[in-house]
């Protein structure tokens, strides 16, 4: 779709050059965690924790070991809620990863526990991953990942909701820069992973350095917090922000006609995007803005409080420039998560027991689970059927 030479966009380009290729913002806030995530640290402990999660969840032994651990600690099994194992990491929603980092950072001393008891009864593989999570390095990146994947899990489900304000989406992601010079919250993340690591026997430290080094952080400092706050917390931070500001927030001028709806007419300003109106001077476009804004302040009613009431109600001869503006803006695709979940329809509907379907029957049932909220007249249907040919015996009798 977004090929630079033979995607769509480029073949609409090739006869619209004005057109601009908006991709689906769930898709890149997705896209700008899986970037962010690929900081060694972050990375290592996803790999791990994956592998952990595997190790509990396909083995019944294992699972076992891990129940009974949970049933014994009480204060762990009220944190975790309804949860009664450890999750596995989503492959595609990275944003939801957060969940699961939370159960297991919940969970981590029933899983340190349950690790060593399968250690005494032979398991292989048990002794490595108590090395593995035991280290303070592994827990401080822990606590920091999640801590920020949590704060960003709320603008995700907003994204993939199927009506959303983009400007407000915008507005959310740029709340995650005020994190960086927050230093309580840092002094906070950082009392907890050493709380954390003290049920272990660890202690906070430095990783080993070195005057030439290139293959891990060599940053300069006196504590081990302020080493981890240089080598994990801002490098992680600063990656989530510039892959937020390039990937959601780069085309946030295209979407300010928004502010045209009378419902937020009081973000309209004079900086307001004309979507390359080139035949219209700015003084002319200023002027029926002008207009617009005194058309609405007269209004005592309710006014249109979305894009397509919006259009409905404009009258296009009188204000022809904002008209354009916002069909302009409704033809732009902020998001493919709903038209995705036809895939998902599909995949429900069409199973191994109805491989032999045939592609009417297969899209009258998807559009029947996916609208099944939508009243039907069984009557009707029944009429419909009947009638629909001719047959020797009567299908329907109606008095």
């Amino acid at each position: 779709m977004s090929g630079k030479h033979r995607g769509v966009q480029a073949r609409v380009r090739q006869i619209i050059p004005e057109a601009i290729y908006v991709h689906c913002k769930a898709h890149n806030l997705n896209l700008a965690i899986v970037h962010a995530c690929k900081e060694p640290l972050v990375r290592n402990i996803m790999d791990t924790i994956q592998q952990i999660s595997f190790c509990f969840n396909e083995s019944g032994k294992r699972t076992v070991f891990f129940r009974d651990e949970l049933a014994e600690n009480d204060e762990v099994k009220e944190d975790m809620g309804r949860r009664a194992k450890i999750q596995t990491l989503c492959d595609t929603r990275w944003a939801s990863r957060c969940d699961a980092l939370y159960t297991f950072l919940t969970a981590y001393p029933v899983v340190v526990s349950s690790l060593k008891k399968l250690e005494r009864n032979g398991d292989s593989k048990a002794r490595s991953f108590i090395c593995c999570i035991s280290k303070f390095d592994f827990l401080i990146a822990l606590v920091v990942v999640e801590h920020i994947l949590q704060i960003i899990h709320p603008l995700s489900i907003m994204l993939q909701a199927k009506t959303f304000d983009l400007i407000e989406a915008v507005q959310e992601a740029k709340v995650v820069n005020n994190k960086r010079n927050d230093d309580v919250e840092w002094e906070e993340l950082f009392d907890k992973a050493t709380s954390l690591a003290a049920k272990v026997d660890e202690i906070p430290t430095i990783p080993r350095g070195a005057a030439r080094q290139q293959h891990r952080a060599n940053v300069p400092a006196a504590t081990p917090k302020e080493y981890w706050k240089r080598a994990l917390y801002y490098p992680f931070l600063d990656h989530i922000l510039q892959e937020l500001e390039d990937r959601l927030a780069g085309n946030e001028a295209r979407f300010q006609p928004q502010y045209s709806i009378p419902t937020k007419l009081d973000g309209l300003t004079d900086d307001i995007s004309r979507h390359d109106l080139t035949a219209v001077s700015f003084d002319v476009f200023h002027i029926e803005v002008t207009r617009w804004k005194s058309r609405w302040a007269i209004v005592t009613n309710q006014k249109p409080g979305t894009l397509v009431e919006t259009l409905k109600s404009t009258n296009q001869m009188l204000y022809p420039n904002v008209y354009v503006c916002l069909a302009i803006l409704a033809t732009m695709p902020v998001a493919t998560a709903t038209a995705e979940r036809s895939f998902s329809v599909m995949r429900r509907v069409k199973t191994y027991l109805r491989s032999t379907m045939t592609t009417d029957r297969l899209s009258s049932l998807a559009l029947m689970h996916a609208y099944k909220h939508t009243e039907i007249d069984v009557q009707q249907v029944i009429n419909v059927f009947a009638d629909r040919k001719s047959r020797r015996l009567a299908f329907l009798f109606r008095q």
